[in-house]
């Protein structure tokens, strides 16, 4: 009975996911490429200097932080980057789980940020493997010696549309997950 009920769970799940290819589809590469890489804010926010001689507007979406004092710091970066850059940043911080669904409702109809963090532990995998994402391993390349090697692993993934790895993230922090037993 318990592998019946897995089973039913399983085929839920790849159903809703070839629902969501199909939709996926129908967006244009360009429109999903501008705005889907996740994390990449840390690249544009921390180095200024890389900013467009002509100013311009970027919009951001980013998890509310579970303390006020984290969506602090990041206003203030976002302010700072603002100040020196003369760009501009429209951001949103958005509650943890409606993040998912703003990021799944924006690849499905291909209206995009240029920033986003993702919200989940699957959701860039998944889009990576899609080919939904932009590859942004000329980002990673300048930065790699900022990172651990396990961290760049998490962003290293694998797109079957062009059968090769790739990154497909710029990490920005890392967490660990609890598991209560």
């Amino acid at each position: 009975m318990k592998l019946l009920k897995n089973f039913r769970v399983a085929e839920g799940t790849r159903k809703r996911a070839q629902r969501e290819e199909r939709a996926m589809k129908k967006l244009s590469r360009r429109s999903v490429l501008r705005g889907s890489a996740s994390l990449v804010a840390a690249r544009a926010l921390a180095h200024p200097h890389i900013a467009n001689a002509e100013a311009t507007t970027a919009t951001a979406w980013f998890a509310q932080g579970f303390i006020p004092s984290e969506d602090v710091a990041l206003r203030q970066l976002v302010a700072d980057y603002e100040k020196t850059s003369g760009n501009a940043i429209d951001l949103s911080i958005v509650p943890f789980v409606a993040l998912r669904q703003k990021e799944v409702a924006a690849i499905t109809t291909g209206v995009v940020p240029e920033l986003m963090e993702d919200a989940d532990f699957s959701f860039t995998p998944l889009n990576a493997w899609d080919d939904k994402l932009l590859d942004v391993s000329d980002i990673i390349e300048t930065q790699k010696s900022q990172y651990s090697e396990i961290v760049l692993l998490g962003r290293h993934l694998y797109n079957n549309v062009k059968k090769e790895h790739s990154y497909y993230g710029v990490p920005m922090k890392v967490a660990s997950t609890t598991f209560h037993i």
